[in-house]
Formats: C-alpha cells, sequence, structure tokens
C-alpha cells in the first residue's frame, strides 16, 4: 500500500493558510463586538494618553489608576473574569498577583500584558505583522 502525503512544504503552506483564514474570521467577528459604557471610576482627560501608543510611537506604562479602573470596569462586565485569577489567565499571566499589583499601582502593567487588555478591550487595534516571505 502506498500513501501519498504532502511534502512539509506543502503541509506548512496549509496550516499557514489556515490560520490566516481563522484570523481574516476573528477580524471580523471582532468588528461585531458589542459596544458598553466606558469607565467612569476616573476622568480619563486628566491623564496623558500614552498608554494607548505602541511602543515605537512612545507608549508609557498607564498611570495606576487608570490601570484599576480598566481592570475593574472590565471584570464588572464579564463575569466570566471576575476574579483577578480569571483576568491573569486571560491576560496570559501565571498568578493573580500580578493582576493585584497592577490594580493597585504597585507595579505597571508590562507593553505586551497591557496591549493585550487594550485590543481585548477595543481601545486600540490588533497589530498585523506583515510576512515578508516564506523562508522555512
Amino acid at each position: 500500500m502506498n500513501i501519498d502525503l504532502p511534502s512539509i512544504t506543502e503541509q506548512q503552506a496549509f496550516v499557514f493558510e489556515a490560520a490566516t483564514k481563522a484570523g481574516i474570521t476573528q477580524l471580523q467577528a471582532n468588528l461585531k463586538a458589542p459596544k458598553l459604557p466606558g469607565q467612569t471610576e476616573v476622568d480619563e482627560s486628566q491623564y496623558p494618553r500614552t498608554h494607548l501608543l505602541t511602543e515605537q510611537e512612545g507608549w508609557e506604562p498607564p498611570h495606576r489608576d487608570l490601570t484599576g479602573a480598566y481592570f475593574r470596569h472590565f471584570q464588572a462586565h464579564f463575569p466570566a473574569y471576575n476574579t483577578d485569577a480569571k483576568l491573569a489567565a486571560l491576560l496570559g499571566l501565571s498568578s493573580d498577583r500580578r493582576v493585584r499589583a497592577f490594580k493597585d499601582g504597585s507595579k505597571a502593567p508590562p507593553y505586551g500584558v497591557w496591549r493585550r487588555f487594550l485590543v481585548l478591550t477595543g481601545r486600540v487595534p490588533q497589530e498585523i505583522v506583515p510576512v515578508l516571505a516564506f523562508m522555512a
């Protein structure tokens, strides 16, 4: 018996194409996310907006008041993430202690964690990185 299998290169191309199509589907679904009222715990106009920038644009960590307000607002609207442990898992963190430290302002969230949260909450668009070549 002979089973013809595609080459590894062809298999990789298939996986890449399928993942790209799934990504496009998700991006289109993201446009239909519900629109919720903004947080009202703090007056955001009193703080710089540099926490919304990319690193290349001059990102700075959010002010501690904003971090706590954003996280509490999110948790109030999404019961599935109403504990710090659940929010930590969503953000790819291994410990809820880090979320508590971000919320109480004793530590600033790192760029990657904060950016993921901003994307999840529709505050910034998701970055799409161009593929320059298939080199594998």
